[in-house]
């Protein structure tokens, strides 16, 4: 589907018909020079279509929303899919598919950006979130993206500032008031005069308003049409009586990652042959004879001073993901937080041509440090994941239950330097563990079940 890898431009359009047309031109560049993109060309080479000659077409789109103060954007927007293999607890029905919401442009829907999260909304269940207590204001949307009208561009702000008078149209169907460390969803049109303490938790809208129920419609009658699960991207707005309006953006084919039936995981493994477990698997499957495990300790990757090394961290993943020694075997990359955070203190700044090779990527969440694993499901990063059939895995060490070999982890032989001699300097955060010289001969083996969402590797 292509879905992320070439640039998307947006144009304020103010100013002279001169300027705006200068701005527009350069935006077509932008975007036909992304062609050369490094994440385009490895993809493009993966389907065999490296040689092909490239005919690109460019989409211009009006962008929907409305003019607030200085800013445009829209109220909602996101992207919706009709399956849901995110069901973070039995009640969820898989087939009435998920939606991951934000306010502002849909760029934050589907980006991993910063420390940010969207609303992820299950159709068959919209009132249950992964989150609950206090940790829904932890793990909410505190950034909006907007068109800048004064600056002429696409902007980043801080949702607070750009509501600071509290005067948006159903501002209280978007958030939820913070008192005294305690969420409580509004009762009127109105917020109390003065209110900054919001959190973005779409609460009103979810219980107040047909919203869910028009995109799981939405979403249903797209798919009979298809014949086949789809992702869809949209924005949506509310008038003074609640009435909701979706517009549907961009609709496509859903791939589905890897195995989704049931796998059985091996019963009564020593915990000596466990190196982790998962209990949070979106995408299934088997993975054999696995040699190389390249593991970046989320310790040692917060501690990095270096602004420079932990800049470029990323690119030494690359370099091992493409090397000849590495990517013609299956191999797993396990390292902090979000891989592919456009924000490095969250997580290593990896591109799809960095982790294209991998059979499993495995995002470990220490919260002490700040590496908590962000849902990825419905973002570009996720779906470059699901066409690659890449498995993707959240494990929690701390927990007991993840039987997390940290010893293992910790004292077996790095082999950075015998693939990358000239990466060194990145040996004390970069562990290329080489199995069969570490275990005496053996390999790993990987068990994903979709449907229990349990996952474990272990030595052979």
């Amino acid at each position: 589907a292509f879905a992320g890898k070439y640039r998307s431009e947006y144009c304020a359009n103010q100013g002279s018909p001169e300027e705006r047309l200068e701005a527009f031109l350069a935006a077509v560049k932008l975007v036909y020079a992304s062609t050369l993109n490094p994440d385009a060309l490895t993809y493009r080479r993966m389907r065999g279509l490296g040689e092909s000659d490239e005919q690109m077409a460019i989409l211009v789109q009006r962008v929907s929303g409305m003019p607030f103060n200085r800013y445009f954007f829209p109220t909602l927007a996101g992207v919706a899919f009709s399956r849901n293999l995110y069901a973070w607890t039995n009640r969820i029905d898989p087939e009435q598919g998920m939606i991951r919401l934000v306010l502002g442009l849909g760029t934050r829907a589907v980006n991993r950006v910063g420390d940010d999260y969207p609303r992820m909304i299950a159709v068959s269940h919209p009132q249950l979130r992964p989150e609950t207590g206090t940790r829904i204001a932890k793990y909410s949307q505190w950034e909006m993206d907007v068109i800048d009208l004064e600056e002429n561009r696409l902007a980043t702000k801080s949702v607070r500032e750009v509501f600071r008078d509290g005067e948006y149209p159903n501002l209280p169907m978007l958030v939820s008031l913070m008192k005294d460390g305690y969420l409580s969803d509004p009762f009127t049109g109105r917020l109390p005069p003065g209110t900054n303490k919001f959190v973005l938790t779409f609460n009103n809208l979810i219980n107040r308003t047909a919203f869910v129920k028009i995109v799981g419609e939405m979403l249903s009658r797209l798919e009979a049409a298809y014949g086949h699960p789809l992702d869809t991207e949209f924005t949506a707005a509310v008038d003074p009586e609640g009435r909701v309006r979706v517009n549907l953006l961009q609709c496509r084919p859903m791939h589905l990652p890897g195995t989704t039936g049931p796998l059985t995981l091996p019963a009564d493994l020593p915990k000596a042959r466990v190196l982790f477990r998962s209990s949070r698997t979106i995408s299934g499957g088997v993975v054999e004879r696995i040699r190389y495990i390249l593991y970046i300790d989320p310790k040692r990757y917060a501690a990095i001073a270096d602004a420079d090394v932990k800049k470029t961290l990323g690119r030494i993943v690359g370099r091992i993901n493409e090397h000849p020694e590495i990517a013609g075997q299956p191999f797993v990359m396990m390292g902090p937080g979000r891989w592919g955070s456009s924000n490095i203190d969250l997580g290593v700044n990896v591109s799809y041509a960095d982790i294209n090779n991998t059979s499993v990527l495995v995002e470990i969440a220490r919260e002490e440090a700040g590496h908590v694993p962000e849902v990825s499901y419905g973002t570009h990063f996720f779906l470059d994941l699901v066409e690659a059939r890449i498995i993707y895995l959240p494990v929690y060490p701390n927990d007991p239950e993840a039987d997390f070999q940290h010893a293992f982890f910790a004292e077996a032989a790095n082999a950075l330097t015998d693939l990358l001699p000239e990466a060194d300097r990145y040996a004390p955060y970069v562990h290329l563990i080489d199995l069969p010289a570490a275990t005496g001969g053996r390999r790993a083996r990987l068990v994903a079940d979709p449907e229990s969402q349990q996952a474990v590797c272990y030595i052979e």
